[in-house]
């Protein structure tokens, strides 16, 4: 009867090499989560300041560009990258349109989830604006405050100018990027929030 011996304790060594294999990583973890959390990663997946918890927005009166009453409807069903305009559209904010635009136009057959709004001060100003931006900028949504109810630029915290303003199709508020914010990091958020939701 022929049998193989194996040499006396060579099983051992390679069991506990598998074991630590295994456990190093959850005990690293639990080290880091318990023992010394600064020294966990403080990477962020989202490349725009995230508004945690998102914010519903307010029951909002406001304004087309005829003059016509929009309600809060007019920010859903589809996820809505808003710019506050101001008096007038100075190079700066003709800049941040074509920066939006060009954003919109690479997600492709996706962009018809996604709408660009002009939110404008007054009637007035909207009016002007339209009237100069629409020929160059078709798809965009001109919107001003009835002066009536919530002020969106306002609840926006819209102080600081060239900014952008992230809002989900159920109407939430989940994202500010600054004017210095680049195109690529803005697309890359708008893609990731188009495919991991079905809203909008």
């Amino acid at each position: 009867m022929n049998t193989t011996e194996h040499p006396p304790g060579r099983g051992r060594p390679q069991f506990l090499l598998l074991a630590t294999l295994f456990f190093a990583p959850l005990l690293l973890a639990v080290l880091l989560y318990f023992v010394f959390p600064q020294w966990q990663p403080t990477h962020k997946t989202n490349y725009g300041e995230l508004v945690n918890p998102a914010r519903p927005l307010p029951e909002l009166q406001l304004l087309d560009h005829e003059g016509k009453p929009r309600d809060l409807s007019a920010l859903r069903g589809k996820w809505s990258f808003i710019y506050v305009g101001g008096p007038e559209c100075t190079t700066l904010c003709l800049q941040k349109l074509y920066q939006i635009r060009q954003i919109r136009t690479l997600l492709n057959e996706k962009r018809q989830r996604v709408q660009r709004v002009y939110l404008a001060p007054g009637l007035a100003q909207l009016q002007a604006a339209e009237a100069e931006l629409k020929k160059e900028h078709p798809d965009l949504v001109f919107l001003a405050p009835s002066g009536q109810g919530v002020d969106l630029a306002g609840f926006l915290g819209a102080k600081e100018p060239q900014a952008l303003y992230l809002v989900d199709p159920h109407g939430n508020w989940l994202m500010v990027y600054p004017a210095a914010a680049e195109s690529p990091g803005i697309l890359k958020d708008i893609k990731k929030l188009l495919r991991l939701s079905q809203i909008g």
